[in-house]
């Protein structure tokens, strides 16, 4: 059956800052769509066996200014410690050695973000020296650095080794579309990269998430337009480039646990949140669980809950789609990827509208920023964050999103105009329960969990919407939306 989206688009009711919402907004940060699994960040601390540097009178001094103005918002931590400062001296020791700097004394440094994965910076260099030089040299870059130990090893989670080697292979894809990746430092945990807002004046770039709270109704519609080029421009790239594949090569060699090297982060999370919604331990076993596995020994197992069939099904399709089998080591042959290949995508992995900056630049008026979570995934995910308002971004549900006027765009720029028929309305409806499932994982214990019932509830909508406009009578996943629908 071959229907059209937008004809039933408006039957999915938006979530409208303006209309009467159950649920406040929550102020606090929201956590990634896919976050590092069950990972405290580590405390500020030397790499090991690494002597202090010897610290100069301007570092200290850039350092210290840098920390007085620095006021962060929870859950950001504080920058004030001794151990932030050693780190801090480490980083604009190094930095200084980058092509980039050029040679030029540091004007300034301004922290931008103590998250629990990484501390942001931005280091301002003197212009001093050779015009013709400078101008050839960038007036500012930003430097990453992740807290976790293992994060250049661990290629599981967002991080950095998924940002490290994936700026260089999504600017491959398209051009300009995100930070040039200036160099990184393995032992320091440190990345270099463009500052993407560098030559901007106050007020020039804008984020689309700035433009849907607080634009007018034409800012936000065009603002999602340009939101739907950036992620139309990535998807025509494909997935068959050789940027791709050097790609998932370079996270196989960091890791070599990885089985999946390039697939979506954190996998593990979807099905935590698949056994939340159905009640069921997270020790429960299927019923044939594997008797001939040394791990699988009836001591182990005697007591642990017999996973229910609709949870086993569940949990197959969602590895499906955010585990696809080519992406499995060792390299699948391409004809493999023509098939379910063509639905599949090369992203940062994170499809906040907060990462996609508007600026004045006629030849790179959209930018995208943040690159940790980089991976394959299935084009549904982004569609399906916009369609249910963006509940992964921090202010949901305050987002004006015209689901009506845009989204049928976002969905012919992904999917390259192909009617919805069954087979794709029911990946985009597990997709749809995988972002639900993340999320009631992710804030069941948190204080956004007050906003799960909407979350719950709209996803369960669009699950039934694209069943039924596609005429698909999975039986499986309109179970699924009847769960997510059922109250509390």
């Amino acid at each position: 059956m071959q229907v059209s989206l937008s004809s039933d688009i408006s039957r999915f009711s938006p979530n409208d800052s303006s209309g009467s919402s159950d649920v406040p907004a929550q102020q606090a940060e929201a956590p990634k769509a896919l976050n590092p699994e069950g990972a405290a960040p580590e405390a500020e601390r030397s790499p090991s066996g690494e002597a202090d540097p010897t610290g100069n009178a301007l570092d200290e001094a850039l350092i210290q200014e840098a920390i007085t103005l620095y006021t962060p918002v929870p859950p950001q931590a504080s920058a004030d410690s001794a151990a932030m400062r050693r780190n801090l001296s480490r980083m604009l020791a190094w930095v200084r050695g980058l092509e980039q700097s050029g040679g030029r004394d540091l004007a300034n440094v301004r922290i931008l973000g103590t998250g629990m994965r990484s501390v942001v910076v931005r280091v301002n260099f003197d212009d001093s020296g050779p015009a013709e030089a400078a101008e050839a040299l960038p007036s500012s870059l930003i430097l990453k650095r992740y807290r976790r130990k293992d994060s250049t090893q661990n290629a599981g989670g967002f991080g950095y080794l998924r940002e490290r080697y994936g700026l260089p292979a999504l600017n491959e894809q398209v051009l300009g579309l995100f930070p040039r990746f200036y160099g990184a430092d393995a032992e320091l945990r440190v990345i270099a990269l463009e500052d993407v807002s560098a030559g901007t004046a106050e007020g020039e770039q804008y984020s689309v998430a700035h433009a849907l709270l607080e634009g007018t109704e034409q800012q936000a519609l065009d603002a999602l337009n340009y939101y739907i080029e950036a992620y139309h421009s990535l998807a025509a790239s494909g997935i068959m480039g050789e940027a791709v594949e050097d790609y998932r090569l370079n996270l196989a060699r960091a890791d070599r646990k990885a089985q999946f090297p390039g697939a979506i982060a954190s996998p593990g999370l979807a099905e935590r949140g698949l056994k939340k919604l159905y009640g069921v331990a997270d020790e429960a076993r299927t019923p044939e669980h594997d008797a001939d596995s040394p791990a699988s020994s009836p001591a182990a197992h005697e007591d642990a809950p017999i996973l229910p069939a609709a949870v086993e099904e569940l949990s197959f399709r969602f590895r499906r789609v955010l585990q696809p089998f080519f992406t499995k080591r060792p390299p699948v042959p391409e004809q493999f990827k023509l098939n379910r290949g063509r639905v599949y995508m090369l992203s940062s992995g994170d499809f906040s509208p907060q990462n996609v900056l508007i600026g004045p630049a006629e030849d790179a008026p959209v930018r995208i920023v943040d690159a940790e979570g980089t991976c394959l995934h299935h084009r549904g995910f982004p569609f399906v964050e916009a369609m249910l308002g963006f509940p992964s971004s921090p202010e949901y549900p305050r987002y004006r999103v015209d689901r009506q006027r845009a989204l049928p765009a976002l969905y012919s720029a992904l999917f390259d105009d192909a009617p919805l028929e069954a087979h794709l309305a029911e990946d985009l409806a597990v997709c749809t329960a995988i972002t639900v499932c993340v999320l009631v994982e992710l804030y069941s214990a948190s204080p956004r969990a007050t906003l799960l019932p909407m979350i719950r509830r709209e996803g369960a909508q669009l699950m039934r919407l694209l069943l039924q406009i596609s005429g698909s009578q999975d039986a499986t996943l309109a179970e699924c939306a009847e769960r997510l629908d059922a109250p509390e």
